[in-house]
């Protein structure tokens, strides 16, 4: 998934100001009438509903406008560049070379000015014979303005209202498909997903979209296994569900192993609310699922045990997931 790219978006120069004079008989030079240069063409971002990544900008990295046009006789402007229009998808953040927030685009069919395009010059209509002499009225007229250029950082974070986490193989990808209409890759390996996968639910008339969040492991907030790249897509989210698989030899260290990556990259993405889940109940007999159910409790951390594969426990967890997000 491209989710993060450096572009650069140099905007058109202006038209020059034209140097024209009406011919009158008898006369080598009339009065002035060259026209203005046209302004050059600014560049947009625009959120377009058909992206869902940054692809477009992943090989392409430059990007100009087209440039105003020079002025004519008879005090006629030169034609205004074309302006530049870069769509992005929902949810990007666009922050300069030095990182600071330029603009956070999430609504479909958001616009911003990233570079403006430079003013056409002034033609020779404009001069005052009593400021200008015959000589240099012959050759005045004004340049056009260079369009702006700036180097831009493109920043997707998903949209979505519920961020699925855990450590590799926590069942997260299962969970997704189950829950909503979406289809991740799945196996019994981890490391199944390595990229964020989004999900509508649809439950008591409500829509949540999910986003399936790739396994994190210890140093994660430092970038280790990629970690850094997928927190940035639960930073918008309400919630937190977080899975931990029966199958551990410690659920409860495994849940603050997560907890402690996400306050090391967010204290902000660290406090949103969490439900806690305990999964693939299905595959271990009663005397194990209650012994893990216990001793998470003795940790005083609320769990929920499910069952992607049989449904156990699925409509609680869509009922509690509905009450916190609404």
């Amino acid at each position: 998934m491209v989710d993060y790219v450096k572009i650069k978006a140099k905007a058109g120069r202006g038209g020059d100001g034209a140097v024209s004079f009406q011919r009158l008989r008898g006369r080598p030079y009339g009065p002035a009438d060259g026209g203005d240069g046209g302004d050059g063409g600014s560049i947009y971002l625009v959120v377009s509903k058909d992206l869902t990544t940054l692809i477009p900008y992943r090989y392409k990295k430059n990007f100009e406008a087209e440039n105003g046009l020079r002025g004519g006789k008879n005090h006629k402007k030169g034609k205004t560049g074309e302006k530049l229009l870069l769509p992005v998808p929902p949810g990007t953040r666009v922050m300069d070379a030095e990182e600071r927030l330029f603009a956070d685009l999430t609504g479909i069919g958001e616009k911003v000015m990233v570079a403006k395009g430079g003013r056409g010059g002034r033609g020779n209509m404009h001069i005052k014979k009593s400021e200008i002499s015959k000589k240099e009225a012959r050759h005045w007229f004004e340049p056009g303005e260079e369009g702006q250029e700036i180097e831009l950082i493109l920043e997707l974070k998903l949209l979505a209202d519920v961020g699925l986490i855990g450590l590799p193989n926590a069942g997260k990808s299962t969970l997704l498909s189950k829950l909503t209409a979406a289809t991740p890759k799945i196996a019994s390996y981890p490391f199944t997903t390595i990229e964020p996968n989004l999900g509508v639910m649809h439950h008591k008339g409500r829509e949540v979209v999910l986003a399936d969040i790739p396994g994190l492991i210890e140093g994660a907030s430092k970038g280790k296994g990629l970690g850094d790249q997928f927190l940035r897509h639960a930073e918008r989210t309400k919630i937190l569900v977080h899975l931990v698989s029966i199958e551990s030899d410690d659920p409860t260290g495994d849940l603050k192993a997560v907890n402690k990556e996400l306050k090391k990259y967010s204290p902000e993405l660290a406090n949103k609310p969490q439900i806690y889940l305990l999964t693939k109940i299905d595959i271990v007999d009663l005397e194990i699922f209650k012994n893990k159910v216990s001793h998470i409790k003795k940790q005083r951390i609320k769990i929920l045990p499910i069952s992607s594969s049989t449904g156990d426990g699925l409509v609680q967890l869509k009922d509690e997931i509905i009450e916190i997000t609404s």
